[in-house]
């Protein structure tokens, strides 16, 4: 199977983009957390209940996940 993950919508597709780009400029040291990535996307210009929803859908879907507190974005294949 070349991609067993389910597809993304375009809201999810964008709101993954923006946590990789905070992910990428933040120090290695510093995790990600749902209530970071919220504050995050509200900065960037969602609402704090789509922001939440899609992290949601985005946890469910296998393309993002936790451990603890911290979210980690799995490598794409």
């Amino acid at each position: 199977m070349d991609n067993p993950r389910t597809p993304l919508g375009p809201s999810e597709r964008e709101i993954l983009e923006h946590l990789e780009a905070y992910v990428d400029a933040s120090p290695d040291d510093e995790s990600l957390t749902r209530e970071t990535a919220v504050t995050y996307l509200t900065e960037q210009g969602f609402g704090r209940v789509e922001a939440r929803d899609r992290i949601e859908q985005l946890l469910l879907k296998g393309y993002l996940y936790e451990v603890g507190e911290e979210l980690r974005i799995p490598p794409r294949s």
